[in-house]
C-alpha cells in the first residue's frame, strides 16, 4: 500500500537565545491549494499558534477565511503562468 506521510507539523524548541520557539511546516503551498477552506483555515491558525494566540483561535463559525477580492490560481505545469504579470499587479490602490 502506499505510505501516509505528514503534509504539516509543528515543532517547539528552544534555540541559543533561550527562548522558545514554534515553527509550522507544510508540503503543501502551491496557489491551487489555497483554493481549499481547509487549508486556509490550516494556515491562519497555524499563523496564531506560531505568535503564541493558540488560545485565542476563534471557533470555525467565527474565523473568516474568505478571499479578499477574486482569487484564479492558474494550473501547476510549465507555460500555465500568467505572462505580464507582477506583484504589483496585485496591490491594493492607495488611500487618498
Amino acid at each position: 500500500g502506499m505510505k501516509q506521510l505528514p503534509v504539516a507539523w509543528t515543532k517547539t524548541y528552544t534555540g541559543t537565545s533561550g527562548k522558545p520557539a514554534r515553527v509550522f511546516t507544510t508540503t503543501m503551498g502551491h496557489a491551487r491549494d489555497f483554493t481549499s477552506e481547509g487549508f486556509r483555515r490550516l494556515i491562519v491558525n497555524a499563523i496564531y499558534w506560531g505568535v503564541g494566540m493558540d488560545d485565542q483561535i476563534p471557533a470555525r463559525n467565527f474565523n473568516n477565511v474568505n478571499y479578499v477580492g477574486t482569487y484564479e490560481p492558474v494550473p501547476i505545469g510549465f507555460g500555465t503562468h500568467r505572462k505580464d504579470v507582477m506583484p504589483a499587479s496585485h496591490a491594493l490602490p492607495a488611500e487618498k
